[in-house]
């Protein structure tokens, strides 16, 4: 006997997928598919410890999703998240509103035209009493910014969600650091199939109107983002998309060098700047998913 689906219940199938927790993996029931970029260079900040293998991404339910697999070092090194949903932006970093220290990438140049008007800042650690994973949310060339420490209260893994300021909805906020696989330590070419392979890492959930969306058809998000140093003026190999390869670390001046500021050009290291994220309408992805369903069922 075959099993047949209602137009009710498939909706209800695709808002199930929409509504999937985040938690820090990526699995066949959370509704990313494929990768939008894969790592390219094997990662110089060390294997399993600072490593970028892919990112995925989605919309729903008015929300913006975004993965990043692999492993983020409990030393407080920045994972660099930088988004482009509109005007305001610049194509070299301001260095405004420059919290946790993050105008020493101030001349820092994107790649591709790329012009972020919001930035992202997670980082993990023990600060000599606990452990902890604190996340910055900021607006490009203005003063405006949150900071919110501790979100797994007393732990650098686990999953939770920021309080309110700049954006006026929680933050969710996921980090599992399980992975043992993926790219190795180096600076050749990356194992793509290994990257593609691993399915644990960060994973957060931010409201489309915290980024200035209103969930229209034809809004589009920008991203790119990349693993620093504490200090924001030491830049790893592991970007997103990423480097062209070789590479080793592009540290403050694209040479590996300490410079105690971060100014490169990333023109001349990365032939794709930034993944394009294409934002449905409200009900977009619901719909979707009952037309493909509905064409499977026909098929039978």
């Amino acid at each position: 006997m075959k099993r047949t689906l209602t137009a009710l219940a498939v909706v209800g199938l695709a808002a199930g997928l929409a509504q999937a927790q985040v938690d820090g993996t990526v699995d066949g029931g959370d509704g990313y598919g494929a990768p939008y970029a894969v790592q390219t260079v094997e990662t110089g900040f060390g294997d399993n410890f600072s490593e970028l293998n892919a990112a995925y991404a989605r919309v729903a339910n008015g929300r913006f999703y975004l993965a990043l697999t692999g492993n983020l070092e409990a030393n407080f090194n920045k994972l660099e998240i930088f988004l482009q949903t509109g005007p305001g932006g610049s194509n070299v970093f301001t260095g405004l509103p420059g919290n946790d220290g993050a105008g020493a990438m101030t001349g820092l140049t994107f790649a591709g035209g790329f012009a972020p008007n919001y930035h992202l800042i997670a980082r993990r650690g023990f600060d000599g009493t606990q452990s902890r994973f604190d996340l910055d949310f900021a607006q490009l060339n203005s003063p405006n910014f949150s900071f919110y420490g501790n979100v797994f209260g007393g732990q650098d893994f686990g999953q939770g969600a920021t309080g309110t300021g700049l954006n006026l909805s929680p933050i969710e906020i996921a980090y599992n650091g399980s992975n043992v696989a993926g790219v190795v330590g180096g600076s050749g070419p990356a194992n793509q199939a290994a990257a593609a392979a691993v399915t644990t890492g960060i994973e957060l959930s931010i409201a489309l109107s915290d980024l200035g969306l209103q969930d229209l058809v034809g809004e589009t998000i920008c991203v790119m983002a990349f693993v620093n140093n504490q200090n924001h003026n030491y830049a790893s190999n592991q970007f997103l998309p990423g480097l062209n390869a070789p590479q080793g670390n592009l540290g403050g001046d694209g040479t590996g060098a300490f410079t105690g500021v971060l100014n490169v050009n990333l023109n001349n290291f990365m032939s794709e700047g930034y993944f394009v994220v294409q934002v449905p309408a409200p009900g977009a992805a619901s719909l979707l998913a009952l037309g493909g369903l509905l064409a499977a069922r026909r098929r039978r």
